[in-house]
């Protein structure tokens, strides 16, 4: 649930700042370049910092995994080591759980999924169900999880690359990026909040889901396996 009263003291926990606009990443860091565009995602928060230096970006990951993005060492790159936090590696690993994430997310003002490509991507809903608009890419099934201007916004894909896999990923523009970021810091995020949770407690909600999607399956299913 969204608890916008506790925002400041899940940050302290943190050791984030309460007054900061706050970007916040969950995902796996484990491949370079990295599937979730880190290195777009950190571009573009370095010119929204150069404008608005009481700012910051959460990573949920491993900043320092080995065979993935160099996070920490980018940031030092940008200089923005000292706006840039995450969970303590054996925290990470180890010790977060999952009412621990609600608290994460709480945190954020907007989360940030410019991935590559996404399955479905998970952590977009779960910001979205405390309240927290989402910038998405305009690619794959992100789209489908971000109406513009009402629940977040979709940043537009610089080009198409064809994969190893046999299909395209896309990149995303970080100046597009870059754009979404300055629409939500000076969008009504109460009301984009309020937006973002009704449309996952509507579409994705488990009883709902499993009321309409998973019944009708497991019926079809019973049906082609005793006719």
């Amino acid at each position: 649930h969204p608890m916008p009263d506790k925002k400041a003291e899940f940050r302290k926990a943190l050791g984030i700042p309460a007054d900061y606009f706050l970007f916040g990443m969950v995902a796996a860091n484990k491949d370079n370049p990295p599937r979730k565009s880190f290195q777009e995602a950190m571009d573009a928060f370095k010119l929204f910092h150069d404008k608005h230096p009481k700012s910051a970006m959460y990573f949920h990951t491993m900043i320092d995994q080995q065979g993935g993005f160099p996070i920490r060492h980018y940031a030092g790159v940008l200089g923005l080591n000292a706006f840039i936090f995450h969970p303590p590696p054996y925290d990470m690993l180890f010790k977060i759980k999952k009412n621990d994430m609600a608290k994460v997310y709480n945190t954020f003002d907007c989360y940030l999924s410019p991935s590559l490509n996404e399955g479905m991507g998970v952590p977009i809903i779960e910001a979205q169900s405390v309240g927290v608009p989402a910038i998405v890419n305009d690619f794959t099934a992100m789209r489908d999880l971000v109406e513009d201007g009402v629940n977040g916004y979709k940043c537009k894909v610089a080009y198409k690359r064809f994969t190893p896999l046999a299909s395209y990923v896309g990149v995303p523009d970080h100046l597009s990026i870059y754009e979404c970021m300055e629409k939500i810091y000076a969008a009504d995020r109460v009301k984009m909040g309020i937006e973002a949770r009704k449309f996952v407690v509507d579409g994705f909600d488990t009883k709902t889901t499993f009321k309409n999607k998973w019944i009708p399956f497991l019926l079809t299913l019973e049906q082609e396996i005793y006719p």
